[in-house]
Formats: structure tokens, sequence, C-alpha cells
């Protein structure tokens, strides 16, 4: 039987250019530092220099080293929105990149070389989210067991030499524990802390002060003129549908906006919303707004919609089960309560709209199971959204709440205590 196609949203750090960002840095640096000394410039104003330079050089090279990477698997491809469609006929070899971080793979093809690499470690100043890790871990397992089942299909003969599929396994049971993947970046950001420390004054200078609660008031203006924007695509597009059993939960629809700060500046902390909000703002028809669910324990979880015309969403999550990485080694000891707790989301495409329970029942493996969990344990929630832009309209949505149930009746799931909400 064919295998439907699974997709896997990830951010992901290109080791190459990593590399290439800290060598012209750190060359940058030592000319400026240089060309200051032989010009006899005032050493103030040159470290000051260097460290405006150095500041934009290093959220340049973030922005450019990160790249946001789109999967999905069919049983004989895989399709990358970085690296186009790669035929499971096409790999030789399968490896792990050399300085690699603790979850990376190389695909040696018959004309190219491709890679994908994430970083999960506590000496890394940016690095993958967990969530992020979990899923590139599923999309390695599955794609181990689809090449597996390629491969059954070849003849084999006593000298045939070891396969993708084999190589994939092995890499997928000795993860590796290094942490060389952006160890120049990190080197540069301990550099940037040096020199943050040799210059208190500056650092909490009047002048700074000004630009950070100038930074604020910018931030603050944008996120109005974007919540009026929302308001006003609400009445256009229509709005959106959640039904769940976690009665504090609420949703919201609203684009996507970079909220991170990898430099840990204040300075810098509204810098790259500011960015984007500014962006949509200049093109306000482009910006897609995204159903966020918040918990009742303000846990924030984005539904990421896929290329499906019609399309609704599940999340389940349970605050008390609290999941070990696997890209831990075995002898760590940290506490459970560290772990990130269970929180998975995943698209149902609806091709067929007469028949949903068929489309929730296939959309990921063992939904029963999981469906179940609602009944085994007290603090597992479940989130069924979608919104009219989607193909969701109250009707459909309720035909969707429908399937739900016939589902969870069948695990004997008591749904009297689930809510339906709008906006």
């Amino acid at each position: 039987m064919m295998q439907s196609p699974l997709t896997w949203h990830f951010t992901i750090g290109d080791q190459k250019r990593g590399a290439w960002s800290a060598v012209l840095i750190a060359l940058g640096t030592l000319a400026l530092i240089l060309t200051g000394l032989i010009l006899k410039v005032n050493f103030t104003l040159l470290m000051i220099t260097i460290l405006v330079i150095f500041l934009a050089s290093i959220i340049l090279t973030i922005k450019w080293m990160w790249r946001k990477e789109t999967i999905t698997l069919y049983h004989d491809q895989i399709e990358s929105a970085l690296y186009g469609v790669i035929y499971f006929s096409e790999i030789r070899k399968i490896s792990s990149p050399w300085m690699a971080g603790n979850t990376a793979i190389k695909l040696h093809l018959e004309k190219r070389k491709v890679s994908w690499s994430m970083l999960r470690s506590s000496r890394a100043l940016i690095q993958n989210t967990p969530e992020e890790v979990s899923d590139f871990q599923n999309f390695l397992q599955e794609l181990e067991q689809r090449l597996q089942r390629q491969e059954k299909k070849k003849p084999k003969t006593n000298d045939t030499p070891a396969v993708p599929a084999t190589q994939l396994h092995q890499i997928n049971n000795t993860r590796s524990s290094h942490t060389g993947l952006l160890i120049g970046i990190s080197a540069i950001f301990g550099l940037v802390l040096l020199v943050r420390a040799c210059l208190p004054q500056f650092r909490h200078s009047s002048q700074v002060r000004s630009m950070k609660t100038a930074s604020e008031q910018i931030f603050y203006d944008r996120k109005k003129q974007i919540d009026q924007l929302v308001a006003q695509r609400l009445v256009q597009e229509g709005g959106a549908f959640l039904y769940t059993n976690d009665h504090a939960a609420t949703i919201k629809l609203f684009p996507y906006i970079h909220t991170g700060n990898p430099l840990n500046i204040d300075l810098f902390e509204h810098l790259a919303a500011i960015k984007d909000m500014t962006a949509i703002l200049d093109n306000p028809d482009s910006a897609q707004l995204d159903i966020f669910i918040i918990s009742g324990d303000s846990s924030v979880r984005r539904m990421r919609p896929d290329t499906a015309a019609r399309q609704f969403f599940l999340r389940t999550y349970d605050p008390s089960q609290h999941i070990r990485p696997g890209y831990l080694k075995s002898d760590d000891t940290t506490n459970l309560s560290s772990y990130p707790v269970f929180d998975m989301s995943w698209n149902v495409r609806l091709k067929d709209t007469g028949n949903i329970v068929h489309a929730i029942r296939h959309s990921i493996p063992a939904v029963n199971v999981m469906l179940s969990q609602v009944r085994l344990r007290p603090a597992f929630y479940l989130y069924l959204t979608g919104k009219v832009k989607h193909g969701m309209n109250e009707v459909a949505f309720k035909d969707a709440v429908t399937a739900l149930n016939q589902l969870l009746h069948q695990n004997k799931v008591d749904t009297s205590g689930f809510v339906f909400t709008r906006i």
C-alpha cells in the first residue's frame, strides 16, 4: 500500500554559511583593529565602531545562516524547499556531516550532496527548539523506514555494500554528541560579551537607554497597527473555530512575527519583531494569518498550514507528561521536569469532505492511541481548530466536530465536557 506523504517544518543551521561568516567576521574585526591602530584613532571611538559593526555582522549572520526548510516525504522521494526533489534512487550514501550538531545527515547523491543539521546544546547561544529536534528525528525515522521498504524491493547479492537505509539506521541509533556546529559563531558571541563587559559606560549610557525607549515605542505602535490590520482581515476573510476539553483555552488569528533576541541584549529586544511587523504593514495583503492556540496554562502553539486548500488542525497537549529528548545521552541524569512537555500538532487535509472520519484516522499514525489518552490521562487536552480561509466555515467545522466525536466515542471518551468557541 502506498504511504501518504508527511510534511515537517524546520529551521536549519547551514554549516558552510556559519563557517564562512565566522571567518569573514574575524578577518574584518582584525582589519578594523589594525587600521585603527595605524591611524591612531581614539580608542573609545574605535571600540564603539568595532562593536556596532560587529553586532550588525552577527545579526546578518544569524539571518543568513538559519534557513527555513519544509520537507515532504513521499514513498519514493523527498521534496525539500531548499534542495528540490530528491529521489530515493539517487541516494548513494548517507553519512553524518563533519562537525555537525546533535542531529544531522548528509545525503550523497549522484551529482551533488545535501545536508540538514540541527543544534541542541547547552553551550550554544543559538539553537533549534526541542520541538524542531523532535520533529527532525521523526523525519529521520520515517525516512529510514521508507528507505528500508524500497530496499526490500531490490534484488540482493552477497557482495552488496552497505545500503543507505542501513547507514541511516546506524546514524539514528548512534547520536553524535558533537557541538561543533556554530562553535565559531559561539566564540564570536563570547567576544561580543567581552566587549560589552569592557565598555560598561557605553552599555549604560543615556544614549543607549534612549534608543531602547524609542525601540519599545516603535514596537507598541507597530503592534497596535497590526491588531487593526488583523481586525480588518477578519471581517474580510472570516474567523476561526475551536473545539476542546480545555475550558480555559482560546484562539487568536495573527501573522507570525519573530520575537527572539539571540544576542540577549536589551537594545535589540524588539528588533526582529519590528522588522517583521514593518514588512507586514508595507504589504498587508500578503501576510498569512495563522491560528494560535493558547491553552489554559498560557502555552501557545501555532498551527502552520500546508498547501492544501481545505484543512483543519488537531493539537494534543499534556503539561503533566514530560518527554525525554532522543538526542540526550543514556547516562544523562537531568531532572525529568526540565524536559519539554508533550505538545503535538498536525493538520488534516480534506480532499473528500464526505469522509472526514477517514481523513482524521489517516492524518497521523496511531490516531486512536492518541485519542484514547483523553480518557486515560486527566491532564491530556485535545484541540480541534480551523478557520474560514482554509475552507472551514461553521457548518464544515461542525461536521469535523461530529467526525472527531465519532472517533472519540469509539475510544470510550466522554465528550460532554468539550466546548465550542469561535472568533
